[in-house]
């Protein structure tokens, strides 16, 4: 169970939901479709977004030390790279949307933010929609990986007596 490898399907599920129902949260409150509980809605975005941003991160680092490990295992070590280049944009692309918000909140009664505030507003939505997407195209990399090339799957004897 605490094999290196094994540390990175345990870390990567927490950043995909939380990105992946921020994404939907704030695009909800970008979009303004409950007006009357935006300000809730965004704050409940962030509460995801932020902490996902981190276990993203943390993802990453656990995927490189697992590739260390699966790299020299898996037949296509195509799709492996391709896992990690993808990952590793994003988690880069959210931790930009994170700074953006975060510079929103720290800046939002300035006359220069308002002005722009409705530009960054649809930049967000565009840039939630690509990273829910991306999310989705790394995580079929990970699978193809997982059950294609079975990276990091102990593979039992054929008598199966270690579990005896």
């Amino acid at each position: 169970m605490w094999r290196t490898e094994l540390m990175h399907p345990l870390f990567v599920h927490f950043p995909i939901a939380l990105l992946l129902f921020a994404s939907i949260v704030l695009i909800t409150a970008r979009l303004n479709v409950f007006p009357a509980h935006r300000k809730t809605i965004h704050r409940a975005g962030l509460f995801m977004l932020f902490p996902g941003v981190v276990l993203a991160w943390i993802s990453v680092y656990t995927g490189i030390q697992a590739d260390g490990i699966v790299g020299r295992e898996v037949c296509d070590p195509t799709v492996l790279e391709d896992h990690e280049r993808f990952a590793f944009f994003i988690a880069y692309l959210f931790t930009a949307t994170a700074l953006i918000e975060a510079a929103g909140l720290w800046w939002r009664h300035h006359a220069w933010w308002k002005k722009i505030r409705k530009l960054l507003a649809a930049a967000l939505v565009l840039l939630y929609l690509g990273g829910a997407a991306g999310i989705g195209y790394v995580g079929h990399l990970g699978a193809k990986l997982v059950y294609q090339q079975a990276a990091a799957v102990h593979q039992p004897s054929d008598d199966c007596s270690e579990f005896e």
